[in-house]
């Protein structure tokens, strides 16, 4: 790389961040005895754990550029009681993003990639070339989540959201396609990428953004909030967003490669580490005042209390749960993973029994801590029952003091983990709270569904549509209860057998893989759905109870992202 080339590198880096600030010399470091803290969390992590029913976790301690402790508390698995270790492999989740950062800034510094040059000019993008606006981000867009992408896509195409460069989204679409931009040119898989660039440099060699043998030896199950053991994803793929599978012990030695300039230029770290975009007060409110103290640079998230500026990200599957926060001046941070829905509720004791000191970005997530009225409530469900349970949180009124929105969650959480009546209980205590409430009728309406009671589900969805007429779904779901005999269409699925089944649906590319939004309904021994769909070729799948399942009536199958699905061709 010639001198010329390199210096414009930075200048880009340098020079064009939205609020990119000076660099200057690390003038501290803040020691963190080691036997003080290994003292504090072999007496609290597992009190923690046990309070705010998180399985398993793993922790590292950084401290004058080093990592100073490791360790692992709790359980690989509820059922095998296997304990979790300092070589146990969690998911990384969102903390993928950060890693991936680094790979990138290091094919800006060697002229690989422009931080600035729109990335469709090294590849277009088929899934968003009919919004020309795209050609018009960047890899800093990206990196800064700034690139008008949503987080995910879901069912339906790809959008941008406004004018990119301009506001704060957070969006694992956006590095999906500079993913795609860096495989296109160095010609190599993703992980592939990583390991030369990342992970064999800095010696982490139990990470990967794909499942590896070499795992299998020592790794952490998912759970539920009530411990129930989850299947484990193992990616196939790799997703530059959320698939690294790592240890605390690994990704401590690239936390500490950020904070000792490691593989990158002193510049370029401090261009990693500085505010590109602001962000609003709370992360997924974008119509909240603009934050004083949290901002976004190059992959990571920055925040400026009092004792001082700190990076840090978070990652949240639902399952595995992590976070780090790091002081690159004082040389110090933290970072830990777990294996419960619940692993974000303790952030703040994480933080105070190691690096201490004000954590606003903790403020900016919102996440329930686990001494919080509503994760109260959830954990005692499973011994007391939801009537019992709920006892301390009613008003005068008998109503539930808890807020809507955190009723809501507890009621999906009891639905995914398959105990519908409970969930029901829940749900029919936000409507008697919150009786004006459009969602919360549609939430207690989808548990008398998924419970087999069609007409109190269709009698709840019209109270949803009559407080919330643009809840067009809830009145279709209403009709087709209210009258199955009326389903018309000119392709007929029929499912065989499942008599103890109490909701059976078609979700598929024709219906934006709603699993709610086309009914089965039974007739004699069979299970009946007709649909009417223009000519074409679909995939899709059967949901029985919540099981996504292939349709066994059908053998034609198609790969879409990593999932087998079923086709069919309407002719």
């Amino acid at each position: 790389m010639t001198g010329k080339k390199y210096v414009k590198c930075l200048l880009l880096l340098l020079c064009t961040g939205i609020f990119l600030t000076s660099y200057s010399q690390p003038t501290s470091t803040s020691s963190i005895n080691k036997a003080q803290v290994a003292a504090k969390l072999e007496k609290r992590i597992p009190q923690l754990l046990d309070s705010a029913v998180i399985p398993g976790i793993a922790l590292a301690v950084i401290s004058e550029g080093k990592v100073i402790y490791t360790g692992g508390y709790g359980v690989k698995s509820a059922e095998t009681k296997e304990r979790v270790t300092n070589t146990t492999v969690f998911d990384a989740a969102s903390l993928s993003k950060p890693v991936f950062a680094y790979a990138v800034l290091k094919f800006v510094e060697s002229g690989l990639l422009e931080l600035d040059k729109p990335l469709y000019q090294y590849l277009p993008y088929e899934d968003i070339q009919q919004d020309n606006r795209y050609k018009q981000i960047t890899a800093r867009m990206v990196l800064s989540h700034s690139s008008g992408f949503p987080n995910w896509r879901g069912g339906d195409s790809l959008r941008i959201h406004f004018e990119p460069g301009k506001q704060f989204r957070y969006s694992g679409e956006g590095f999906v396609y500079l993913q795609k931009v860096i495989e296109k040119l160095t010609g190599k898989a993703l992980n592939e990428v990583m390991a030369e660039n990342v992970f064999t440099p800095l010696g982490m060699s139990r990470s990967s953004y794909v499942w590896k043998p070499l795992l299998n030896d020592d790794f952490a199950l998912p759970h539920d909030g009530f411990l129930k053991v989850m299947d484990k994803n193992k990616p196939q793929q790799a997703n530059a967003a959320y698939s690294l599978q790592t240890t605390a012990g690994d990704y401590a030695k690239f936390i500490v490669a950020i904070l000792n300039e490691t593989g990158l230029s002193r510049q370029t770290v401090q261009a990693m580490v500085s505010p590109q975009i602001q962000v609003p007060e709370k992360a997924f409110d974008a119509s909240s005042p603009m934050s004083k103290s949290i901002s976004w640079g190059l992959g990571f998230g920055l925040q400026q209390a009092t004792d001082g500026s700190a990076f840090w990200h978070w990652g949240d599957n639902n399952t595995f749960k992590c976070y780090v926060v790091a002081y690159k001046q004082k040389k110090t941070g933290v970072l830990y993973f777990t294996n419960g829905s619940n692993g974000l509720s303790i952030i703040k004791e994480i933080t105070g029994l190691t690096v201490g000191g004000e954590q606003p970005a903790v403020d900016f997530l919102a996440y329930d801590k686990y001494t919080d009225p509503g994760m109260l409530f959830i954990k005692n469900i499973p011994s007391k029952g939801v009537a019992k349970a709920i006892e301390p949180f009613l008003n005068a009124a008998r109503k539930s003091i808890i807020a809507e929105e955190k009723m809501n969650e507890i009621g999906y959480s009891l639905l995914h983990a398959k105990k519908v009546q409970q969930a029901k209980e829940v749900f029919k205590l936000n409507v008697e709270a919150y009786p004006q409430s459009a969602n919360a009728y549609d939430s207690y309406a989808e548990a008398c569904l998924m419970n087999g009671d069609y007409k109190a589900a269709a009698d709840n969805y019209l109270k949803s549509f009559e407080l919330n007429p643009k809840n067009e779904g809830a009145k279709q779901l209403a009709d087709q209860l209210l009258a199955p005999e009326s389903q018309k269409g000119n392709t007929t699925l029929t499912l065989k057998g499942y008599p103890q089944a109490k909701l059976i649906t078609l979700a598929g590319s024709f219906n934006k893989w709603n699993g709610l939004h086309t009914l089965f309904f039974r007739k004699g021994n069979e299970w009946l759905c007709k649909v009417d769909l223009p000519p074409g070729t679909y995939q899709y799948k059967l949901v029985v109870d919540g099981e996504w399942i292939l349709d066994p009536a059908n053998k034609a199958t198609a790969t879409e992202n990593g999932y087998t699905n079923s086709v069919l061709v309407v002719k």
